[in-house]
């Protein structure tokens, strides 16, 4: 790839205002506009207008980058408590993963333990991480816990973390 190839951005405010709003939109280099017209008269058939209207209006008005704002102080809290939380109740220094990007952090665990077993348990007491294992393809894997804080509450990260010491047999 040159560095000056054509790039398209895609995306949707489904994470950024909410998932049920279904709207999408594509940012592409001018030259491409008119030679990928045709096909997005076909592939942007639809859609509820007047949605795309508030939509618009919220953006114009500067709302949404307010919004955005808004949500990552919000996110950066979460993400913070989330941390505290974990080293607390694991009580001493553990190492986490992530949190430049996204609403998840990584806790690695140790490569003997069984990363969906932990989840599976914690999955029948209501709190829902993902196996880090999961998704890797090759049997080179790490055991970890991929926890997501975007839509938790305080509360629920607390409790998530007292439940998770528990589970792991930590001090905390």
């Amino acid at each position: 790839m040159t560095d000056n190839a054509p790039v398209i951005y895609l995306g949707s405010f489904s994470k950024t205002l909410f998932p049920a709003l279904r709207i999408g939109f594509m940012v592409l280099p001018a030259p491409l506009v008119s030679r990928l017209r045709p096909a997005l008269h076909q592939l942007l058939r639809g859609g509820n207008r007047l949605e795309q209207k508030a939509l618009t209006h919220f953006i114009l008005k500067g709302d949404y980058r307010r919004h955005l704002g808004k949500m990552r102080r919000l996110y950066r809290q979460r993400q913070a408590l989330l941390r505290t939380e974990l080293q607390h109740a694991a009580g001493k220094p553990i190492p986490l993963w992530g949190g430049d990007s996204g609403m998840h952090l990584v806790l690695p665990l140790d490569p003997h333990r069984d990363d969906v077993a932990v989840t599976r348990k914690l999955y029948q007491t209501g709190f829902a991480p993902t196996a880090l294992s999961t998704f890797y393809l090759t049997e080179q894997m790490q055991q970890g816990l991929v926890i997501g804080y975007g839509n938790s509450s305080d509360t629920q990260i607390i409790a998530a973390t007292r439940h998770l010491s528990r589970l792991l047999g930590w001090p905390g």
